[in-house]
């Protein structure tokens, strides 16, 4: 996030508005605040806002009706949007998706909630802005679809050298592949070994692939074989574990219970580190223990009554559902039509200029198709749809390199 980005809130309840405020410019933002004798769209465009938050149910202002005359705007054709509303039905969520929106939360909200997500969703495009370059010779995709077991296997049949960036709940690791091996990972400040045993357990996110030359000095001392063997008994592992908890980014609250007598060691540790709401992944992130531990000792907790799930998590099972949505509406070419266009990508040495951004301007007129994908990072960089894999197209892909 870029110090002083402007956000945009369009409400009149001052009940929203003053907190929401006060939350955003505590996070080191501006803050402007709709004032009624002028036109909504009169202000964005004097202002330039970096974000726009609207209330969906104005009576003066149709928000949806707003929303296409900003986008038709040159100017504001990749400004983002978050709308709120009372609504929680399904539906009225699932239209928001389809007209293009990039977030729609809920009232009533935590404005520490909100923040976050405006700062995820900020970062990304900032993300996105940098990396741009770089997807001209890769591809992208969804970690519940391709994971990272799933991508070295990729990269080992076909001998390629690549960096492999994962995002997951807002933290970003890498994997380096070096004709086909595994010898580097990074994530924060943990060893390659560690890093990489984390990632394995990352099953929700997305991932970027970028194949270039990579450093072939190994710092892991482990061939491929026995990084995927791990990597295959960590994700069963953690699908096992995690049967009967909540979302892992559910909010979650330590409960009245007070008696430890129970709990091992490990877990009073654990459940005393909560001293506020806080979401699931985050705290299996920052406790001292491995993942798959952390994780089997949150649902400890969790089973034995000593972590609760607080009562604003309605949201998350809808938005679970909606991701879910996403995800799998973007299989609407076939999956060989597909997978020719990311080998052929891969394979390639180099694309001209001229035909580059011809073939971006013939992306921009698939609107539709764009905006039922749900993500719209390479929308704003004019690059066409990312490409999300499937286990059918992970095989034709592998099939190709080999």
């Amino acid at each position: 996030m870029q110090s002083g980005q402007k956000i945009f809130i369009l409400d009149t309840d001052i009940n929203y508005v003053s907190p929401l405020s006060r939350g955003f410019e505590q996070a080191g933002f501006q803050v402007f605040s709709w004032d009624e004798k002028k036109k909504p769209i009169e202000m964005i465009k004097q202002l330039k806002p970096d974000l726009v938050i609207s209330e969906v149910d104005l009576s003066e202002v149709d928000s949806y009706e707003l929303f296409k005359k900003v986008r038709a705007i040159p100017d504001f054709m990749q400004l983002p949007f978050i709308f709120v509303s009372n609504e929680k039905q399904v539906d009225e969520r699932i239209k928001n998706i389809e007209v293009g929106v990039d977030d729609y939360i809920t009232k009533p909200f935590y404005v520490e909630e909100v923040v976050s997500r405006a700062k995820n969703l900020l970062d990304e495009i900032a993300g996105m802005v940098d990396t741009h370059i770089q997807n001209q010779h890769g591809f992208a995709g969804n970690l519940d679809e391709m994971n990272l077991v799933d991508l070295i296997q990729t990269m080992e049949l076909g001998k390629k050298s690549a960096t492999i960036k994962l995002k997951h709940n807002g933290v970003t690791g890498t994997v380096f592949v070096a004709n086909g091996e595994v010898v580097d990972a990074s994530l924060s400040n943990s060893s390659a070994d560690q890093a990489l045993m984390r990632m394995f357990t990352w099953t929700t996110g997305s991932f970027m692939v970028k194949i270039t030359d990579v450093n072939p000095d190994r710092k892991l001392e482990k061939s491929n074989k026995q990084l995927i063997e791990i990597g295959l008994r960590r994700i069963n592992d953690w699908e096992k574990i995690k049967q009967g908890l909540p979302p892992l980014n559910a909010m979650v609250i330590r409960s009245d219970h007070n008696n430890y007598e129970i709990l091992s060691e490990e877990e009073i540790e654990l459940i005393k580190s909560v001293k506020d709401k806080t979401r699931l992944c985050n705290l299996i992130e920052k406790c001292r223990f491995d993942d798959l531990k952390a994780l089997e000792l949150v649902r400890g907790l969790h089973q034995k009554g000593y972590l609760k799930e607080s009562e604003d998590n309605y949201s998350l099972y809808v938005d679970d559902y909606l991701n879910r949505i996403k995800h799998y509406s973007s299989a609407d070419h076939p999956p060989s039509e597909r997978i020719n266009s990311i080998v052929s990508n891969l394979l390639k040495k180099s694309v001209g200029d001229s035909e580059y951004f011809e073939e971006k301007k013939d992306d921009r007129r698939q609107l539709s198709d764009r905006r039922r994908l749900g993500r719209r990072n390479v929308d704003r960089l004019q690059q066409g749809n990312p490409i999300y894999l499937s286990k059918a197209e992970l095989l034709m892909l592998k099939e190709a390199l080999s």
